[in-house]
């Protein structure tokens, strides 16, 4: 119990490795970005070497690395779209990388991104006029964030976290405000770096790609064990043990086999014992 007056301090949530190393690979380029982009070489060479490692959707054919790239740069303009994106991967993140490990978190937010990015292509091809559906460029990891948000949803339905850091609510609650946040940003006609659009593939990402297992595993789990089923008429006892492998052939020929003499007991009985009687014992 606390003693009156003692103060706790509030501890934050350690990253892993995995995540230490996506936070600080989308802070340098953060910064190399916006040098880039607005100082050396600075425009329009800058936003011409910018456009190689981010979305263009009318090259995206001839670029496709650009589709996962493009998740660790931030819009060089606007330091508040580096720190948001920081704070939103660090919160959550954490947590699903000590439930998943490193190796799959890393897997989910990489396929978050390009799912995202292919929701934003895919948007963009619509007969509809509108700016927003229409971005010349694409890049930020906004589908990460809202991927991560669905996926912590469905690990944690019934645990509570603090919404803007006082406000409680359920992961379950959190599950829900993430889909209509997407549906508020698209009727406000929200821009954004990333496309609004990515949103709805991050929510995707999130539904495919999170829990344990996830549907995507799931289902996967499910046709290898029904290919493993449909084998396992053609096993028998003997060909799981290995006593159906074939024999090798009998000698053909050749002089008949003999016992040869020897060994350990013949050994002693030759050996002499040694003349000073100590090592006997």
């Amino acid at each position: 119990m606390r003693e009156p007056g003692e103060v706790v301090a509030a501890a934050f949530p350690r990253p892993g490795r995995a995540l230490k190393a996506v936070l600080v690979a989308i802070g340098f380029f953060a910064i190399a970005g916006a040098i880039v982009w607005n100082w050396a070489p600075g425009p329009p060479a800058g936003q011409e070497i910018f456009r190689w490692v981010v979305v263009q959707p009318t090259h995206v054919l001839s670029r496709p690395w650009t589709l996962l790239t493009s998740g660790i740069f931030t819009n060089p303009e606007s330091f508040g779209h580096a720190l948001w994106s920081l704070v939103g991967l660090y919160f959550l993140t954490t947590d699903l990388e000590k439930k998943w490990g490193g190796a799959r978190l890393l897997r989910f937010l990489g396929l978050s991104v390009v799912m995202g990015n292919l929701m934003v292509l895919a948007v963009n091809q619509l007969p509809i006029g509108t700016e927003l559906f229409h971005p010349p460029l694409v890049f930020g990891p906004l589908a990460a964030i809202t991927a991560t948000c669905m996926a912590w949803s469905k690990e944690n339905a019934t645990r509570q976290i603090r919404l803007f850091f006082f406000l409680p609510i359920s992961g379950k609650a959190l599950y829900w405000i993430t889909i209509a946040g997407a549906v508020l940003a698209l009727l406000f006609r929200q821009a954004m770096p990333e496309g609004t659009a990515s949103l709805f593939g991050g929510i995707l990402a999130g539904v495919l790609f999170g829990g344990t297992p996830s549907p995507v595993r799931s289902v996967w789990l499910r046709v290898k064990l029904a290919f493993m089923r449909r084998q396992g008429h053609a096993l028998t006892v003997e060909s799981i043990t290995g006593s159906d492998r074939p024999r090798a052939p009998k000698r053909k020929g050749g002089p008949p086999l003999r016992v040869v003499q020897g060994g350990l007991e013949d050994d002693l009985k030759n050996r002499k014992a040694p003349k000073d009687k100590r090592y006997l014992n």
